[in-house]
């Protein structure tokens, strides 16, 4: 396991209510294209902080990377609804696009 993913667990492992550190973990996970363990991650920390919206974008790409891609679609739309609900219109746009970009 390399040093970087080791590390990551740790600290999820050390702050389990983080959302910032599941991200991280996740993201690594994605980066290395371990597109399952990541999906995981993503999963959990979205059941846990919905309005973590940063994580709607590669959560959904990782569903992608699996062939899943209703799930993405859907992760999406949540992430868009989050985004409206916060104001965050940026956010929201970019979702917007990748949920086009799906089809």
């Amino acid at each position: 396991m390399p040093a970087r993913l080791e590390i990551l667990r740790s600290l999820v492992v050390q702050g389990a209510a983080d959302p910032f550190a599941h991200y991280g973990l996740a993201m690594e996970l994605r980066t290395q294209g371990q597109w399952q363990e990541a999906w995981q991650i993503f999963e959990a920390l979205l059941q846990s902080h919905p309005d973590y919206v940063a994580a709607y974008a590669p959560a959904a790409d990782a569903l992608v990377s699996l062939g899943r891609n209703e799930e993405a679609r859907n992760i999406l739309r949540q992430g868009i609804k989050q985004c409206e609900c916060k104001g965050q219109s940026h956010a929201r746009d970019q979702l917007q696009a990748a949920l086009a970009a799906i089809g």
